[in-house]
């Protein structure tokens, strides 16, 4: 299977994932602070991770999921604390960001952090120094912080009471990684890399993604992005066996009623293809989103590939 690791990172042929790769690259070398914005599943975190691996730092990676962190906890977990600073604390500890020393430190989901939180936050990157919960002797850090979230930027501060002193210091530079469905060139090298994930992953060889699956693919909303297609993928790998192909069949019981697919021959070939499934009307038109009377409709003004009214299609596997 040639290498046995598979390095984390955007993938991706689109105009715009060349147009973030293109900003990280640039971006790297600088100290200063990004913002990465994105919906949920995009790759903030591999972005993130491309920024600091082309930034040549010599410190750790180290990313934390803000939302995770309890209020309570939060400013202990970023700055650590003095043994006694609080019930439990039986020992002194250091924090994320002298854990990150060197490095870059990823807060994401930045948007979920307290009010306390953003003020001892804006004070660390202004001072360049941070402060254990109940110690007095401020330690200077060197840490490049990139901050994550899923919420529009300019929302941040007008709907989400992000302090906006924080913010300007946080957004000095900006990337914005654009949703799945606005980027459907990019599923089929995102498919071919993603299935070569599994095959290291499992040690099986990776299947192949026949054209009539691939088509499926690019016709579906993906609310969960890359995530949700990396999952669908591993099911769907799964259930194709080692080395058999991956076809229709393997993906159609894990499409959970998409919107129908735009334009009149995109769906004429998605009804045909479920149908190679053997799947009813009555599943075709669940897994379409429609009702049956409307798949009638449908299949009345826009016929299937195998009926004479229809032009010859392009082969489907």
């Amino acid at each position: 299977m040639g290498d046995e690791t598979i390095r984390p990172t955007l993938v991706g042929r689109s105009r715009a994932i060349r147009e973030v790769l293109r900003d990280i690259s640039r971006f790297a070398p600088l100290p200063y602070p990004v913002v990465i914005a994105g919906e949920t599943g995009v790759g903030k975190e591999l972005a993130a991770r491309e920024l600091h691996v082309q930034s040549g730092r010599a410190g750790p990676f180290v990313p934390v999921n803000c939302a995770c962190l309890p209020d309570s906890l939060i400013e202990s977990e970023l700055f650590g604390h003095a043994r006694g600073a609080f019930t439990g604390a039986d020992r002194e500890r250091p924090g994320l960001f002298e854990a990150a020393h060197g490095g870059t430190l990823l807060l994401d989901e930045a948007e979920t952090l307290s009010l306390p939180a953003q003020e001892r936050l804006l004070r660390a990157i202004e001072t360049g120094e941070s402060r254990r919960v109940g110690e007095t002797r401020p330690r200077a850090f060197n840490v490049r912080i990139v901050a994550a979230t899923n919420v529009d930027p300019a929302e941040l501060v007008a709907e989400h009471g992000f302090r906006a002193d924080l913010y300007f210091r946080l957004a000095v530079l900006m990337l914005r990684i654009p949703p799945l469905r606005e980027r459907l060139e990019d599923i089929a090298p995102l498919a071919e890399h993603l299935l070569n994930k599994f095959s290291v992953e499992t040690g099986r060889p990776a299947p192949l993604l026949v054209p009539a699956a691939l088509h499926i693919l690019e016709n579906l909303p993906w609310p969960g992005n890359v995530r949700e297609l990396e999952n669908m993928l591993r099911r769907a790998a799964v259930a194709a066996g080692p080395a058999e192909p991956l076809k229709p069949c393997h993906l159609a019981e894990l499409i959970a009623s998409p919107p129908p697919p735009p334009g009149s021959d995109r769906r004429a070939r998605s009804i045909a293809q479920l149908r190679e499934c053997g799947l009813p009307l009555n599943a075709i038109a669940r897994r379409l989103g429609v009702t049956r009377k409307t798949l009638w409709a449908w299949r009345k003004r826009w016929p299937t590939p195998s009926s004479p009214r229809l032009a010859p299609a392009a082969p489907l596997s």
